[in-house]
Protein backbone atom coordinates (compact mmCIF):
# COMPACT_ATOMS: atom_id res chain seq x y z
CA UNK A 1 0.00 0.00 0.00
CA UNK A 2 2.34 2.75 0.98
CA UNK A 3 5.09 1.45 -1.16
CA UNK A 4 2.74 1.91 -4.07
CA UNK A 5 2.36 5.77 -2.85
CA UNK A 6 5.74 6.45 -2.24
CA UNK A 7 7.50 5.25 -5.48
CA UNK A 8 5.06 7.39 -7.37
CA UNK A 9 7.19 9.07 -10.03
CA UNK A 10 7.97 12.56 -10.31
CA UNK A 11 6.38 13.37 -13.12
CA UNK A 12 2.84 11.79 -12.76
CA UNK A 13 2.44 13.79 -9.67
CA UNK A 14 3.05 17.08 -11.49
CA UNK A 15 0.81 15.59 -14.10
CA UNK A 16 -2.20 15.09 -12.03
CA UNK A 17 -0.91 18.51 -9.56
CA UNK A 18 -0.85 16.22 -6.64
CA UNK A 19 2.04 16.08 -3.71
CA UNK A 20 2.69 12.81 -2.42
CA UNK A 21 0.16 12.39 0.62
CA UNK A 22 0.86 12.50 3.91
CA UNK A 23 0.03 9.83 6.00
CA UNK A 24 -1.40 8.92 9.69
CA UNK A 25 -1.24 5.64 11.16
CA UNK A 26 -3.06 4.89 14.26
CA UNK A 27 -2.87 1.95 15.81
CA UNK A 28 -4.39 0.92 18.98
CA UNK A 29 -3.97 -1.55 21.74
CA UNK A 30 -6.18 -4.59 22.19
CA UNK A 31 -9.10 -3.29 20.71
CA UNK A 32 -11.18 -5.79 19.32
CA UNK A 33 -13.33 -5.93 16.29
CA UNK A 34 -16.87 -5.59 18.34
CA UNK A 35 -15.09 -2.57 20.31
CA UNK A 36 -16.27 -0.14 17.74
CA UNK A 37 -20.09 1.01 17.09
CA UNK A 38 -19.70 0.87 13.73
CA UNK A 39 -18.50 -3.03 13.48
CA UNK A 40 -21.08 -3.79 15.97
CA UNK A 41 -24.46 -2.57 16.22
CA UNK A 42 -24.25 -4.31 19.71
CA UNK A 43 -21.73 -1.94 21.24
CA UNK A 44 -21.99 -0.49 24.45
CA UNK A 45 -19.47 1.77 23.94
CA UNK A 46 -20.24 4.86 21.96
CA UNK A 47 -17.38 5.37 19.02
CA UNK A 48 -18.43 8.48 17.08
CA UNK A 49 -15.09 9.52 16.13
CA UNK A 50 -13.72 6.40 14.69
CA UNK A 51 -17.57 6.18 13.72
CA UNK A 52 -17.03 9.28 11.77
CA UNK A 53 -13.94 8.16 10.12
CA UNK A 54 -15.43 5.64 8.61
CA UNK A 55 -18.24 7.62 7.28
CA UNK A 56 -15.56 9.98 5.80
CA UNK A 57 -13.68 6.82 4.20
CA UNK A 58 -13.79 2.98 3.74
CA UNK A 59 -14.35 0.50 6.59
CA UNK A 60 -12.73 -3.42 6.18
CA UNK A 61 -14.61 -6.08 6.94
CA UNK A 62 -12.20 -8.30 6.50
CA UNK A 63 -8.91 -7.37 8.08
CA UNK A 64 -6.32 -9.26 10.06
CA UNK A 65 -3.35 -8.75 12.34
CA UNK A 66 -0.40 -10.70 11.56
CA UNK A 67 -0.27 -11.67 15.10
CA UNK A 68 -2.65 -12.28 18.14
CA UNK A 69 0.30 -10.12 20.39
CA UNK A 70 1.56 -6.70 20.43
CA UNK A 71 5.41 -7.29 19.59
CA UNK A 72 5.21 -9.69 16.89
CA UNK A 73 2.38 -7.40 15.41
CA UNK A 74 4.55 -4.17 15.21
CA UNK A 75 7.46 -5.91 13.83
CA UNK A 76 5.53 -6.56 11.36
CA UNK A 77 3.68 -3.77 10.78
CA UNK A 78 6.72 -1.79 10.95
CA UNK A 79 8.68 -4.06 8.40
CA UNK A 80 5.96 -5.57 6.10
CA UNK A 81 7.49 -8.81 7.36
CA UNK A 82 6.08 -11.64 9.79
CA UNK A 83 7.97 -11.97 12.83
CA UNK A 84 8.14 -16.03 13.06
CA UNK A 85 10.89 -15.33 10.05
CA UNK A 86 12.86 -14.00 13.11
CA UNK A 87 11.96 -16.86 15.95
CA UNK A 88 9.81 -14.08 17.62
CA UNK A 89 6.94 -15.53 19.56
CA UNK A 90 6.28 -13.58 22.87
CA UNK A 91 6.50 -9.84 23.76
CA UNK A 92 9.46 -7.78 25.49
CA UNK A 93 8.73 -6.39 28.60
CA UNK A 94 11.40 -3.94 30.59
CA UNK A 95 14.94 -3.92 29.16
CA UNK A 96 14.19 -6.54 26.93
CA UNK A 97 15.60 -6.92 23.69
CA UNK A 98 17.91 -6.02 21.67
CA UNK A 99 15.64 -4.11 18.38
CA UNK A 100 13.95 -6.97 16.97
CA UNK A 101 14.04 -5.16 13.42
CA UNK A 102 17.35 -6.08 11.98
CA UNK A 103 19.44 -3.01 11.33
CA UNK A 104 19.46 -2.96 7.50
CA UNK A 105 15.60 -4.39 7.09
CA UNK A 106 13.93 -1.62 5.27
CA UNK A 107 11.02 -0.70 7.34
CA UNK A 108 7.95 2.00 6.59
CA UNK A 109 9.94 4.78 8.22
CA UNK A 110 13.01 4.26 6.47
CA UNK A 111 11.39 3.88 3.19
CA UNK A 112 9.00 6.67 3.42
CA UNK A 113 12.41 8.97 4.56
CA UNK A 114 14.04 7.72 1.39
CA UNK A 115 11.13 9.07 -0.47
CA UNK A 116 11.67 12.38 1.01
CA UNK A 117 9.13 11.83 4.19
CA UNK A 118 9.23 13.58 7.55
CA UNK A 119 8.92 10.34 9.91
CA UNK A 120 7.41 10.57 13.51
CA UNK A 121 6.72 7.50 16.10
CA UNK A 122 4.81 8.49 19.10
CA UNK A 123 3.77 5.69 21.31
CA UNK A 124 4.24 2.50 22.36
CA UNK A 125 7.54 0.97 20.22
CA UNK A 126 7.23 -2.99 21.92
CA UNK A 127 10.00 -4.39 19.33
CA UNK A 128 12.84 -3.96 21.68
CA UNK A 129 15.92 -2.18 22.75
CA UNK A 130 19.50 -2.43 24.05
CA UNK A 131 19.69 -0.14 26.97
CA UNK A 132 23.60 -0.94 29.17
CA UNK A 133 24.55 -1.26 32.56
CA UNK A 134 27.17 0.66 34.12
CA UNK A 135 30.04 -1.26 32.90
CA UNK A 136 28.88 -0.42 29.05
CA UNK A 137 27.56 -3.94 29.22
CA UNK A 138 23.78 -4.96 26.68
CA UNK A 139 21.23 -5.78 29.46
CA UNK A 140 18.92 -7.58 26.74
CA UNK A 141 16.26 -9.19 29.43
CA UNK A 142 12.73 -9.10 30.42
CA UNK A 143 12.11 -8.39 34.33
CA UNK A 144 12.32 -5.98 37.36
CA UNK A 145 16.07 -6.51 38.27
CA UNK A 146 17.31 -5.95 34.73
CA UNK A 147 15.66 -2.33 34.92
CA UNK A 148 17.44 -1.91 38.16
CA UNK A 149 20.90 -2.28 36.20
CA UNK A 150 20.05 0.90 33.51
CA UNK A 151 22.51 3.22 33.04
CA UNK A 152 20.34 6.19 31.58
CA UNK A 153 23.47 8.18 30.94
CA UNK A 154 24.00 6.24 28.26
CA UNK A 155 21.80 6.27 24.82
CA UNK A 156 19.80 3.30 23.26
CA UNK A 157 21.34 2.29 19.92
CA UNK A 158 18.80 0.44 18.55
CA UNK A 159 15.63 2.72 18.81
CA UNK A 160 12.85 4.30 16.17
CA UNK A 161 16.17 6.90 15.52
CA UNK A 162 17.65 4.04 14.38
CA UNK A 163 14.85 2.39 12.08
CA UNK A 164 13.46 5.09 10.12
CA UNK A 165 12.13 7.70 12.84
CA UNK A 166 13.36 11.10 12.58
CA UNK A 167 11.19 12.00 15.49
CA UNK A 168 10.40 9.49 18.50
CA UNK A 169 8.93 10.07 22.09
CA UNK A 170 7.36 7.32 23.85
CA UNK A 171 8.15 3.85 25.80
CA UNK A 172 9.73 0.74 25.66
CA UNK A 173 7.24 -1.31 25.95
CA UNK A 174 3.43 -1.56 27.28
CA UNK A 175 3.65 1.79 29.30
CA UNK A 176 1.33 0.76 32.37
CA UNK A 177 2.41 -2.78 32.86
CA UNK A 178 5.66 -4.12 32.03
CA UNK A 179 8.80 -3.08 34.90
CA UNK A 180 9.72 0.22 33.15
CA UNK A 181 7.58 3.12 33.53
CA UNK A 182 9.66 6.15 32.23
CA UNK A 183 9.63 8.11 28.73
CA UNK A 184 11.81 8.30 26.00
CA UNK A 185 12.39 11.25 23.98
CA UNK A 186 14.73 10.05 21.02
CA UNK A 187 17.69 7.72 22.47
CA UNK A 188 17.84 8.43 25.84
CA UNK A 189 15.49 8.64 28.99
CA UNK A 190 15.43 12.09 30.11
CA UNK A 191 14.10 11.64 33.50
CA UNK A 192 15.43 8.02 34.88
CA UNK A 193 13.51 6.33 37.44
CA UNK A 194 13.80 6.69 40.90
CA UNK A 195 11.40 4.51 42.79
CA UNK A 196 9.29 0.72 42.36
CA UNK A 197 5.70 1.28 42.62
CA UNK A 198 3.48 -1.42 42.79
CA UNK A 199 -0.39 -1.89 42.35
CA UNK A 200 -1.15 -0.24 46.11
CA UNK A 201 -2.52 3.22 44.40
CA UNK A 202 -4.11 2.25 41.63
CA UNK A 203 -7.78 1.49 40.84
CA UNK A 204 -9.19 -1.68 41.84
CA UNK A 205 -11.80 -3.32 39.49
CA UNK A 206 -11.59 -6.41 37.18
CA UNK A 207 -9.47 -4.56 34.39
CA UNK A 208 -6.59 -3.42 36.79
CA UNK A 209 -5.07 -6.78 36.19
CA UNK A 210 -1.41 -7.13 34.33
CA UNK A 211 -0.22 -4.30 36.02
CA UNK A 212 3.88 -5.33 36.95
CA UNK A 213 5.43 -3.62 40.10
CA UNK A 214 8.54 -1.39 38.27
CA UNK A 215 10.65 1.44 38.28
CA UNK A 216 8.87 4.57 37.82
CA UNK A 217 9.97 7.90 36.44
CA UNK A 218 9.08 11.35 38.39
CA UNK A 219 5.70 12.55 37.17
CA UNK A 220 5.16 9.74 34.96
CA UNK A 221 1.78 9.48 35.42
CA UNK A 222 -0.10 5.96 34.37
CA UNK A 223 -3.41 7.45 33.65
CA UNK A 224 -2.59 9.81 31.87
CA UNK A 225 0.59 8.36 29.18
CA UNK A 226 -2.08 8.34 26.58
CA UNK A 227 -2.98 11.97 26.59
CA UNK A 228 1.22 12.19 27.02
CA UNK A 229 1.12 10.98 23.39
CA UNK A 230 -2.03 12.36 21.74
CA UNK A 231 -0.05 16.11 22.88
CA UNK A 232 3.00 15.21 21.65
CA UNK A 233 1.46 13.79 18.30
CA UNK A 234 -0.37 17.19 18.27
CA UNK A 235 2.71 19.48 18.90
CA UNK A 236 4.52 17.48 15.56
CA UNK A 237 1.40 18.11 13.15
CA UNK A 238 1.73 21.90 14.47
CA UNK A 239 5.18 22.42 13.91
CA UNK A 240 5.05 20.45 10.98
CA UNK A 241 3.12 22.88 9.32
CA UNK A 242 5.07 25.85 10.77
CA UNK A 243 8.59 24.93 9.60
CA UNK A 244 8.21 22.23 6.26
CA UNK A 245 4.05 21.96 5.36
CA UNK A 246 5.15 21.63 1.42
CA UNK A 247 7.10 17.93 2.94
CA UNK A 248 5.26 14.79 3.06
CA UNK A 249 5.25 13.55 6.62
CA UNK A 250 4.41 9.98 7.91
CA UNK A 251 3.09 9.95 11.66
CA UNK A 252 2.85 6.42 13.35
CA UNK A 253 0.80 7.01 16.53
CA UNK A 254 0.99 3.87 18.47
CA UNK A 255 -1.74 4.30 21.62
CA UNK A 256 -1.11 2.42 24.86
CA UNK A 257 -5.10 2.64 24.81
CA UNK A 258 -7.22 0.01 25.80
CA UNK A 259 -4.62 -2.24 26.96
CA UNK A 260 -4.86 -3.82 30.28
CA UNK A 261 -5.02 -2.51 32.87
CA UNK A 262 -7.99 -0.14 32.25
CA UNK A 263 -6.94 3.09 33.38
CA UNK A 264 -8.64 5.95 31.73
CA UNK A 265 -7.79 9.45 32.27
CA UNK A 266 -9.28 11.54 34.50
CA UNK A 267 -11.52 13.42 32.12
CA UNK A 268 -12.87 9.96 30.89
CA UNK A 269 -13.63 8.83 34.30
CA UNK A 270 -17.40 7.32 34.37
CA UNK A 271 -17.82 9.29 30.76
CA UNK A 272 -19.85 6.17 29.31
CA UNK A 273 -22.22 3.38 31.22
CA UNK A 274 -20.10 0.44 30.40
CA UNK A 275 -16.73 0.89 33.42
CA UNK A 276 -13.66 1.55 33.20
CA UNK A 277 -12.63 -0.32 30.20
CA UNK A 278 -15.73 1.61 28.05
CA UNK A 279 -14.08 4.40 29.51
CA UNK A 280 -10.74 3.58 28.06
CA UNK A 281 -12.05 3.00 24.88
CA UNK A 282 -14.28 5.95 24.94
CA UNK A 283 -10.74 7.69 25.57
CA UNK A 284 -9.36 5.81 22.45
CA UNK A 285 -12.26 7.18 20.32
CA UNK A 286 -11.63 10.46 21.52
CA UNK A 287 -7.58 10.22 20.77
CA UNK A 288 -8.91 9.66 16.85
CA UNK A 289 -10.92 12.37 16.90
CA UNK A 290 -8.48 14.76 18.44
CA UNK A 291 -5.67 13.51 15.84
CA UNK A 292 -8.11 13.90 12.86
CA UNK A 293 -9.78 17.33 13.98
CA UNK A 294 -6.11 18.81 13.86
CA UNK A 295 -5.19 17.65 10.66
CA UNK A 296 -7.99 19.28 8.99
CA UNK A 297 -7.72 22.19 11.24
CA UNK A 298 -3.81 22.51 9.77
CA UNK A 299 -5.24 22.29 6.22
CA UNK A 300 -3.74 18.62 5.83
CA UNK A 301 -6.82 16.90 5.60
CA UNK A 302 -7.49 16.29 1.65
CA UNK A 303 -3.51 15.25 0.99
CA UNK A 304 -3.72 12.66 4.33
CA UNK A 305 -4.35 9.14 4.22
CA UNK A 306 -5.17 8.49 7.56
CA UNK A 307 -5.45 4.90 8.53
CA UNK A 308 -6.66 2.91 11.54
CA UNK A 309 -6.71 -0.08 13.26
CA UNK A 310 -5.78 -2.33 16.21
CA UNK A 311 -2.60 -4.59 17.00
CA UNK A 312 -4.96 -7.85 17.57
CA UNK A 313 -8.37 -8.42 19.36
CA UNK A 314 -9.35 -7.99 22.63
CA UNK A 315 -8.14 -9.30 26.33
CA UNK A 316 -8.95 -12.28 28.24
CA UNK A 317 -10.23 -10.69 31.30
CA UNK A 318 -11.64 -7.62 29.57
CA UNK A 319 -14.22 -9.55 27.52
CA UNK A 320 -15.16 -11.47 30.48
CA UNK A 321 -15.93 -8.91 32.32
CA UNK A 322 -17.59 -6.63 29.45
CA UNK A 323 -19.69 -9.95 28.64
CA UNK A 324 -20.84 -10.72 32.34
CA UNK A 325 -21.26 -6.64 33.78
CA UNK A 326 -22.12 -4.57 30.56
CA UNK A 327 -23.64 -6.98 27.94
CA UNK A 328 -20.45 -5.85 25.74
CA UNK A 329 -18.39 -8.40 23.38
CA UNK A 330 -15.72 -6.76 22.19
CA UNK A 331 -14.84 -9.98 19.86
CA UNK A 332 -18.53 -9.81 18.54
CA UNK A 333 -19.48 -11.87 16.21
CA UNK A 334 -16.02 -13.88 16.13
CA UNK A 335 -14.53 -17.04 18.02
CA UNK A 336 -12.08 -16.23 20.00
CA UNK A 337 -9.86 -13.19 21.86
CA UNK A 338 -6.06 -12.24 22.04
CA UNK A 339 -3.91 -14.92 22.10
CA UNK A 340 -6.07 -16.78 19.91
CA UNK A 341 -6.01 -18.56 16.43
CA UNK A 342 -9.90 -18.12 16.15
CA UNK A 343 -10.89 -14.82 14.41
CA UNK A 344 -11.26 -12.88 17.63
CA UNK A 345 -7.46 -13.15 18.18
CA UNK A 346 -6.75 -11.15 14.93
CA UNK A 347 -9.70 -10.14 12.70
CA UNK A 348 -9.12 -6.08 13.70
CA UNK A 349 -11.00 -2.81 13.09
CA UNK A 350 -9.51 -1.03 9.62
CA UNK A 351 -10.75 2.46 8.56
CA UNK A 352 -9.22 4.24 5.67
CA UNK A 353 -9.34 8.20 4.83
CA UNK A 354 -8.38 10.23 2.22
CA UNK A 355 -11.10 12.66 0.84
CA UNK A 356 -11.55 12.70 -2.74
CA UNK A 357 -9.45 9.36 -3.09
CA UNK A 358 -11.15 6.65 -1.39
CA UNK A 359 -14.83 6.96 -1.38
CA UNK A 360 -17.23 7.85 1.60
CA UNK A 361 -18.93 5.63 3.41
CA UNK A 362 -17.81 2.78 1.05
CA UNK A 363 -16.78 -0.35 2.28
CA UNK A 364 -14.62 -3.29 1.63
CA UNK A 365 -14.99 -6.97 2.19
CA UNK A 366 -11.74 -7.63 0.56
CA UNK A 367 -9.20 -9.62 3.18
CA UNK A 368 -6.08 -7.69 3.95
CA UNK A 369 -3.35 -8.05 6.75
CA UNK A 370 -1.44 -5.23 8.65
CA UNK A 371 1.33 -6.21 6.61
CA UNK A 372 -0.41 -4.96 3.71
CA UNK A 373 0.11 -1.68 4.82
CA UNK A 374 4.11 -1.27 3.97
CA UNK A 375 3.84 -4.06 1.24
Amino acid sequence: MLIGLSAWPSATIADHHLAKPNIVFILADDLGYGDVACYNPESKVPTPNIDRLAKEGMLFTDAHSPSTVCTPTRYSVLTGRMAFRNGMRGVFTGAGGPCLIEKDRLTIGSMLKQQGYTTALYGKWHVGLTFFDKGGKPILKNGLEPVKQIDYSRPITDGPLHRGFDHFFGTACCPTTDWLYAYIDGDRIPVPPTKIVDRTPLPKHPYSRDNRPGMIAPGFDLEEVDMVFLQKSIEFLEAHKKKSPDKPFFLFHSAQAVHLPSFPGRAFKGATNAGPHGDFIFEMDFIVGALVKKIDELGFGENTLILFSSDNGPEVPTVNNMRKTHNHDGARPWRGIKRDQWEGGHRVPFIARWPKKIEAGSTSNQTICLTDIMA
